[in-house]
């Protein structure tokens, strides 16, 4: 970045020396935040890949051991060995999302060559809790699975089949048939067109744009990068707004994220368990 810093200045020197009004250049905009665009999109990957297999781990482990009937011989309730492993597990997995997101924003200052201000740093924390609740309740699905299916082997390909549609195939269903993802600076942005004509036009694919969405909002991936490109100020339109509006804006995300996690803890402790199949086969 101090590179295309000092590219900027040399060309506004010349432009300048060639008679260009000052009040002409406007500076460009530095994003360096948006340098995390592509950590997030890895993340929703990995992450959720992390969590099944350290969940399903949790209980498979224990399971080709014999040792839950062991365990539960002593004063100790399921229930409170479930939670025991649940917040060892949750904690391990904070701490590697830390770690990353230090070496992420260290890799910003490092790389880019800017410092972080109070306000990016705030955006980052926010962007950090909804990934651990992305991660969090990958792992909650995979503890779940290897607990209450017959085998643990079928508990990590039915994981994964969850997995699949839910972080690969409905994001990119979603943004395939978004025909502003089809140029790279968008369809309408490239035509000219004007917003409040955008807005005109798209009411005639009220329909298209309904299902499209609603594909996206199936995907618990898509909602982790909704919140996080609206909060960093990757999202063009959530540039420079202050980060209380954008969590204003984009609260059904975060709800989402809260509520599947939620949902999936309250299944954890709710779901009778069957002992007969916590038995090694």
């Amino acid at each position: 970045m101090n590179a295309e810093v000092a590219d900027y200045a040399a060309s506004r020197d010349l432009l300048l020396s060639l008679g260009k009004s000052a009040d002409a250049l406007a500076p460009p905009s530095f994003k360096p935040l948006a340098l995390l665009g592509g950590f997030i999109e890895y993340l929703e990957i990995i992450g959720a890949i992390l969590g099944i297999v350290l969940g399903h781990r949790a209980a498979a482990s224990e399971r080709g051991r014999n040792t839950i009937g062991l365990l539960l011989t002593r004063p100790l309730s399921f229930r409170l060995l479930l939670a025991g492993k649940m917040l060892g597990n949750l904690a391990a997995l904070v701490m590697i999302l830390a770690i990353v997101f230090i070496i992420g924003a260290a890799g910003i200052t490092l790389i880019g060559g800017v410092g972080l201000t109070a306000a990016d740093t705030a955006r980052i924390l926010v962007t950090f809790a909804a990934a651990a609740l992305y991660v969090g309740s990958f792992f909650l699905l995979g503890l779940i699975l290897a607990l209450h299916m017959r085998r643990p082997a079928h508990a990590i390909m039915a994981a994964f089949a969850i997995w699949l549609p839910l972080v690969l195939i409905a994001p990119q269903i979603g943004d395939t048939l978004d025909p502003d993802n089809q140029v790279g600076a968008g369809v309408f942005r490239t035509l000219g067109i004007a917003k409040p004509r955008e807005k005109q036009i798209m009411t005639s694919f009220a329909t298209y744009e309904t299902v499209r969405d609603g594909i996206e909002q199936l995907s618990p991936a898509k909602h982790l990068e909704r919140w996080s490109f609206a909060a960093l100020g990757i999202k063009e339109i959530y540039y420079g707004q202050p980060l209380v509006t954008v969590m204003r804006d984009r609260w059904s995300d975060a709800a989402w994220l809260i509520g599947l996690f939620t949902a999936l803890l309250a299944a954890l402790f709710m779901l009778p368990p069957n002992f007969a199949n916590l038995k090694k086969d």
